[in-house]
């Protein structure tokens, strides 16, 4: 009975040196209000801590008691930035962001040849959840191409639904005696669209000229269509350079026509050469005439290393020209040795040769 009679009486005065004391408002926690608000609070009061729009819940308690000696028991609580899911990655596509935590934006695009289906961009939201469904990327499709007045596919191979992806290649011909204009391929672009396709024209060409020294196969007085070809020829001893058959070109003009080119006298008779292959002299060639184009070997003479090294000398439409370094057989050569019975240089003692 003592006992109890002593403790409530520290109780009272405990109470009564309490009497007056209140707190004032609460410290501020960062992201975060408490309810209720007043200016003061008394002893046992409660205030609670929520977090702000956008911030949920990190740790620590969210509330704070006023004690009876008129302070507080402040509360804990840490609020963060509401976060996301991280996107993924975009097939065939990119996605762009810099954070994914609220009101942060997220952006899409695709590779060159497929087209976004859905939003360009998405918004984190307060709940947590991104606000557009993320998109696809769909590779770009082109319709069925085009084709020219006078033309046909030469190559269309369509996908399912009869339509061509990005990239995709059809290729271009012309009814017989038409000409293509254009390219021949046409190819699916990244907008949807083909690139120009080509056209097909009637062309014709006037009747193709004589060349020089040469004649020509049958060719009558008229116009000709594409493609028509005429055949050349040279007179002997004349030699054809190019192409034996001109054609009759889109733009109306014949294609190159071949030359006739001229053949040369080799005015060394007494020289030892070489000519096809086979040694021999130049008097020994019929009418010592090589044909444009053919080459001839000449043997010239190092004295100084007492061997001999060769030097070629090529026909060219009539033009021909003997090596300086060959040297006219003299009234005494069948006392000296002929270069082309001597021993043949080192290559190193060419380039000093006198």
């Amino acid at each position: 009975m003592l006992q109890r009679l002593l403790l409530a009486a520290v109780l009272c005065l405990i109470g009564f040196s309490a009497a007056g004391k209140v707190c004032g408002r609460p410290r501020q926690v960062e992201n975060a209000v408490f309810r209720p608000g007043r200016v003061v609070y008394n002893p046992q009061d409660v205030v609670t801590y929520s977090c702000n729009l956008g911030y949920v819940k990190d740790s620590g308690n969210d509330k704070a008691l006023c004690l009876i000696l008129g302070n507080w028991e402040h509360a804990t609580l840490q609020c963060k930035r509401q976060q996301c899911p991280k996107p993924g990655a975009l097939e065939n596509g990119t996605v762009r962001y810099t954070d994914i935590t609220y009101q942060s934006i997220i952006y899409f695009s695709c590779h060159e040849g497929y087209r976004l289906r859905g939003a360009n961009e998405s918004q984190c939201l307060v709940s947590g959840a991104w606000s557009a469904p993320f998109p696809v990327c769909e590779a770009v499709t082109c319709p069925h191409p085009q084709i020219p007045d006078l033309g046909r596919l030469e190559f269309y191979k369509p996908r399912e639904g009869n339509l061509s992806f990005y990239q995709d290649v059809v290729q271009y011909g012309c009814q017989l005696n038409y000409a293509l204009i254009g390219s021949e391929n046409a190819t699916c672009r990244a907008n949807g669209t083909w690139t120009p396709i080509p056209e097909c024209r009637a062309v014709k060409c006037q009747r193709p000229t004589e060349i020089p020294n040469g004649y020509m196969s049958f060719a009558p007085y008229r116009k000709y269509d594409y493609k028509e070809a005429v055949t050349y020829g040279c007179n002997p001893p004349y030699t054809l350079v190019g192409s034996r058959t001109s054609y009759c070109d889109k733009d109306g003009e014949w294609t190159q026509k071949p030359l006739c080119q001229a053949p040369c006298h080799v005015p060394t008779p007494k020289a030892n050469v070489l000519h096809n292959g086979r040694k021999t002299r130049v008097d020994e060639i019929s009418r010592q005439q090589i044909q444009h184009g053919d080459v001839i070997t000449y043997y010239c003479k190092n004295k100084i290393e007492k061997c001999a090294y060769t030097v070629e000398s090529r026909c060219h439409d009539g033009n021909f020209t003997v090596p300086a370094c060959y040297k006219k057989p003299g009234v005494f050569s069948v006392f000296t040795t002929d270069p082309s019975d001597m021993v043949p240089c080192p290559e190193a003692s060419q380039q000093s040769a006198i």
